[in-house]
């Protein structure tokens, strides 16, 4: 900008640029007193009547007469006030309009004054920052500020100026322009008409603002209202939106699309063994592969940790959808390389169908999370299909679930005792704890019902704890009572799995005060499939403790009969799917002899389970198998009616 800059008005101010700051300089010409424009205006009006009537009487009257200075005097002195307020006037338009461009030149916001005709009579300089185009360009362009919006918001700005022309209200939107070197600018238009004395719309005044930044920012806030950080998967919210969009799209019961449900398999076990950081790229990875699988074809979204939902938009078949299911299984069950190290994921799949499976979102993706969970029970398919049989039963585990929470603290599960007797004599030698749950509201509830859904849910760690205690407590009565009778506890995989699992045994042994001898806790094979070494250190703590260790469904597991010899066993427990066809079937027959033979030759104690018939106790004697629980004998029974049996 030039040192010395003077307006088009006569010179009301210069800018003279300080080292650190523009300074503003009005003409002093525009600060004059009234009193001295009126004399000076009196004065002039004066000399010049004064000359004129001295003139007239020189020539006309040739002579003087001071009667004739009269009126030239009067109007002398109206002429003087008049020009003397015209004067006054003007100063006071020129003071105003020099503060006017004092403010408005310099201010960031770019501020225009637009005749009705389209014509600029004023523009800040300003608006170079803001649109790239001096002031003078915009006085030699009558509508360049329409130009210049973007061509996806000028119906918007059409409506906007059609709506002060009609409304005659002031306005304020926010649009987009194209910047003279091309690239687009937010701006915030906040505008308003001008109207003359008699109400006539005379132009249009506007301020514009740069919210570039701010739109930016606001567009990174959206996104992480609808993106996941870590992938930059649309989330969970977007993927509502998705799917509403698309029932919008498809009305129709002809037109349809599918939700699949996607859940990874043991995605936690890469995050146990590499850490979080190593999973985290693996789903960055994960998030790649399965863009460029869907590209043009399917939206995908992350729904949770290891959780991921595709839409596939014209699905025609459940067959096509399946396929589609099948496609992306088989992309992501390929190698990720990560940090050298070559991993391996799979994953099952749930599919729902609009509008078949589900009417909104929510039921859609809770039908689809439905199935992959039966996907991901069976051993058969990786890909399952919604049924409303399969949510019913997921309601009904849901269900099971939540009364299982209320009866635990309500303390509705309690022990029953299935003696185990000496098949010779008939004699009581023991009895296994079992859980049953006596409901206030349904009375006794079978445990087939409940220990699954236990199982599942983690909560057979609470339960199995609640059935030891009450097993403790039953051992020190009897002790009291002077009955000597060693109980057996089941202990799920779980629940020896859950970190100080030997502390909490130890803790229950301690509290009750009995005999460590007096307790056996039963163990499944399934405990050595996940880590026989930390099995093996667990089982050798208990044995440390007192407490006698038995095989629980021997027989029916996976392990190596190796763990016979390594682990720290009194008693195998044979399972009763041997006892069932024993007389019809000659295989059980072997198999149980082979067992009791290695029982005895490693001096482990055995008991068959399941013994219903005289014919299999009979049987049974004649293998050498000694000792037995079944409903031939005893069913489980509860603690005081078995006290009144082993008084008796």
């Amino acid at each position: 900008m030039n040192d010395t800059d003077t307006s088009g008005d006569g010179g009301a101010y210069a800018r003279v640029p300080a080292p650190d700051q523009d300074t503003i300089y009005l003409d002093a010409a525009s600060n004059r007193r009234p009193q001295s424009l009126y004399l000076r205006n009196a004065g002039i009006a004066f000399l010049l009547i004064g000359s004129a009537a001295l003139l007239q009487m020189a020539v006309v009257y040739e002579s003087f007469q001071p009667q004739l200075f009269v009126i030239p005097a009067l109007v002398a002195l109206v002429i003087a006030f008049l020009l003397a307020r015209v004067s006054l006037l003007k100063a006071q338009v020129q003071r105003e309009n020099a503060r006017f461009r004092a403010v408005a030149d310099v201010g960031q916001e770019f501020t225009y004054f637009c005749s009705r005709d389209g014509h600029y009579e004023y523009a800040s300089p300003s608006s170079v920052q803001l649109t790239g185009y001096r002031p003078d360009e915009f006085y030699a362009k009558p509508e360049l500020m329409s130009e210049l919006i973007h061509p996806q918001d000028r119906e918007r700005w059409q409506q906007h100026l059609a709506n002060l022309g009609t409304n005659r209200q002031s306005d304020n939107i926010d649009l987009r322009l194209i910047h003279k070197d091309g690239h687009t600018v937010w701006f915030q238009h906040i505008c308003g008409p001008v109207h003359d004395a008699a109400g006539r719309l005379i132009g249009i005044r506007a301020t514009n603002i740069d919210i570039t930044e701010r739109k930016q920012f606001e567009a990174r806030i959206e996104r992480m209202a609808y993106y996941d950080p870590l992938t930059d998967l649309p989330n969970r919210r977007a993927l509502n939106g998705e799917i509403e969009q698309l029932m919008r799209k498809y009305p129709a019961a002809e037109n349809r699309f599918a939700v699949l449900f996607l859940d990874l398999d043991r995605f936690k076990h890469i995050n146990d063994s590499y850490g979080h950081e190593l999973g985290d790229q693996l789903l960055v990875k994960l998030a790649d592969r399965l863009r460029r699988c869907c590209e043009n074809r399917a939206t995908i979204s992350r729904f949770g940790g290891d959780e991921l939902v595709v839409l596939v938009p014209d699905v025609d078949s459940p067959k096509t959808a399946v396929d589609y299911a099948a496609h992306l299984l088989d992309s992501i069950e390929r190698p990720f390389i990560l940090e050298d190290k070559e991993l391996y994921i799979s994953g099952g799949v749930g599919v729902t169908l609009y509008p078949y499976d589900g009417q909104d979102a929510a039921t859609l993706i809770r039908n689809a999370d439905a199935a992959m969970y039966r996907a991901k029970q069976s051993r058969h398919t990786r890909i399952a299909l919604y049924s409303e049989e399969l949510i019913d039963n997921i309601a009904a585990f849901v269900s099971t679930e939540n009364r299982i929470r209320r009866g635990l603290k309500e303390n509705e599960f309690i022990a029953h005792y299935q003696p185990q007797v000496d098949m010779h004599s008939g004699r009581i030698v023991g009895a296994e704890a079992l859980a049953r749950w006596q409901s206030h509201d349904r009375g006794l509830i079978s445990p087939a019902e409940f220990i699954p859904v236990a199982e599942e849910t983690g909560l057979i760690d609470q339960l199995g704890r609640s059935i030891l205690s009450q097993a403790c407590s039953q051992i020190l009565e009897w002790q009291r009572a002077g009955i000597r009778l060693p109980l057996s506890v089941n202990i799920s995989g779980r629940q020896f799995a859950v970190p100080g699992f030997v502390d909490q045994i130890q803790g229950i042994i301690g509290e009750s005060g009995i005999n460590p001898a007096q307790l056996e806790l039963e163990i499944t094979e399934q405990v050595f499939l996940e880590d026989m070494d930390e099995a093996t250190d667990k089982l050798w703590q208990l044995r440390d403790l007192g407490v006698s260790i038995a095989i629980d469904d021997f027989g029916i597991g996976y392990s190596s009969l190796s763990y016979l010899k390594r682990l720290p066993f009194n008693t195998l427990k044979i399972d009763r799917a041997f006892t069932r066809d024993i007389c019809e079937d000659a295989r059980d027959v072997a198999i149980l002899r082979a067992i009791l033979s290695l029982s005895r030759d490693l001096r482990l104690n055995t008991i068959i389970e399941g013994v219903e018939t005289e014919a299999q106790k009979k049987l049974l004697l004649r293998l050498g198998c000694d000792r037995a629980q079944g409903f031939l004998f005893h069913k489980p029974l509860p603690a005081a009616e078995l006290t009144s049996l082993l008084k008796s």
